[in-house]
């Protein structure tokens, strides 16, 4: 004797089988597309503070991928209060963006994003860890500032992370860009499509030129010039002149300079004379007529 099963038992078994089926199909499609960025390079290579850090790399064409910035900074405790300040916090354009901060030895975080006004958003501590963390925000540059109480604590430490999304085009080629001159030196961690590189942004430094280094340039050119006075030939008062004459040259120079004797009358006692001469003719024709 048969033994009657139900209709709806018989589709039940063939339902399960039909969507585990679609379930699968659609892993082994979508996971081409969101396949882990094959690679990305990062320049400067050595970056320092206020570097603008340039990423690009490739992945699968027209692929959305989340690039990850994080560091670290150990604030102090004062008063059983903290605080830390980023100043000219650029946000790209778009608001695929998330800022997560996550204060680990702290009673609670205030995180205050000044736009027109001051906006806070706030978090209790679970566990000794208070985390605050804001999405979409708009496209500008901001001043930030972290701050709550830490009673009993000397630091509390601030882990931050910035996240973006971007997209590649149609070759799958993308590329994003990061300035640093708002961000602490120090290590960071870099996630681009889940592939991670840790880099240290360096402390800009300020060249100083030593004193020392200053006299070394400048003395060989003392040297030279007092060179150049000694070889300027000075002739001795008792020297024959190359030209061949053989007198002294203290000879020469007295003869150059002597006066010119006056062998001639002074020009009021010529004057005087012709005077009483012509005074004489005419005494001399007055008598004559008479």
């Amino acid at each position: 004797m048969q033994k009657f099963i139900h209709p709806h038992r018989r589709k039940k078994p063939a339902f399960m089988l039909i969507s585990l089926s679609v379930l699968i199909l659609a892993l082994l499609t979508i996971s081409p597309a969101a396949a882990v960025v094959s690679s990305w390079d990062l320049s400067p290579e050595n970056p320092v503070l206020g570097d603008t850090l340039r990423i690009k790399g490739s992945a699968s064409p027209e692929e959305e991928i989340e690039v990850q910035v994080t560091f670290e900074k150990a604030a102090p405790v004062s008063g059983g209060e903290y605080e830390y300040i980023l100043e000219g916090v650029k946000i790209p354009e778009g608001f695929k963006n998330r800022f997560m901060v996550r204060a680990s030895g702290a009673s609670d975080l205030n995180v205050r994003v000044k736009m027109l006004i001051w906006v806070t958003k706030s978090s209790e501590a679970s566990g000794n860890t208070a985390t605050v963390t804001q999405s979409c925000v708009p496209p500008g540059t901001y001043q930030i500032k972290m701050d709550g109480n830490a009673r009993g604590a000397s630091t509390v430490n601030l882990k931050i992370t910035a996240v973006q999304q971007i997209k590649a085009n149609s070759n799958g080629d993308f590329s994003y860009s990061y300035n640093t001159k708002a961000v602490p030196p120090g290590d960071f961690d870099i996630s681009v499509g889940g592939v991670e590189k840790k880099i240290t942004i360096q402390q800009k430094k300020t060249l100083v030129v030593p004193t020392s280094s200053f006299l070394e340039k400048t003395g060989p050119e003392t040297v030279e010039e007092t060179k150049e006075t000694e070889s300027e030939p000075v002739l001795n008062p008792d020297q024959i002149p190359e030209d061949g004459n053989k007198t002294p040259v203290s000879e020469i120079e007295t003869q150059e300079t002597a006066p010119v004797e006056n062998t001639g009358l002074p020009v009021d006692t010529v004057y005087m004379i012709g005077g009483m001469g012509a005074a004489g003719l005419i005494l001399i024709m007055y008598s004559k007529r008479k």
